[in-house]
């Protein structure tokens, strides 16, 4: 799915002009909405947000009236999606979870359940662990068989390679 190359061309963007946010450790949502601004502009460059009014949010937890739920009723505030605000499970294009450090089961969990369910239909989830005392960035993509697909993202030369885990 090409969402894969435009989430990696913002981290991209994120460690060649933020990069001191990553190594100086703020609040993750920082980081999160910076790496959403790249995100957000990479979309708009390529038409997807003013084709189909999409917006990139930070921690947006409503569907329509509701909060965001997942299948056990618990409630879900994503970090970062693309999608159109109020449109249930149409044009919702990313989901994200970034983290200072590692990905868990439980961001892992609600990436799951937010791809797999009805109500939201995210075209693709991912995982961003920063890890600021590494020389790389850890990025998985959830794929159709709810597997993970691991990278990691080398911050000094931008070189990205495939990983087991």
């Amino acid at each position: 799915m090409y969402y894969k190359k435009y989430i990696v061309a913002a981290l991209k963007s994120l460690i060649e002009f933020d990069i001191e946010l990553i190594k100086n450790q703020p609040k993750e949502e920082c980081i999160n909405h910076r790496f959403a601004q790249h995100l957000e502009e990479i979309l708009r460059e390529k038409g997807l947000l003013t084709e189909l009014k999409m917006n990139v949010d930070v921690e947006y937890d409503k569907y329509k009236e509701d909060e965001k739920k997942s299948p056990d009723g618990k409630n879900i505030r994503p970090d970062i999606i693309a999608h159109k605000r109020r449109s249930g499970d149409e044009n919702n294009l990313i989901v994200i979870e970034a983290k200072k450090k590692y990905i868990d089961k439980k961001d892992k969990r609600k990436i799951i359940d937010l791809v797999n369910n009805k109500k939201f239909k995210y075209s693709l989830g991912a995982g961003v662990a920063y890890l600021p005392d590494r020389n790389y960035m850890k990025i998985k993509f959830l794929l159709s068989n709810n597997t993970w697909e691991t990278y990691q993202l080398n911050k000094d030369d931008f070189s990205i390679k495939k990983t087991k885990r």
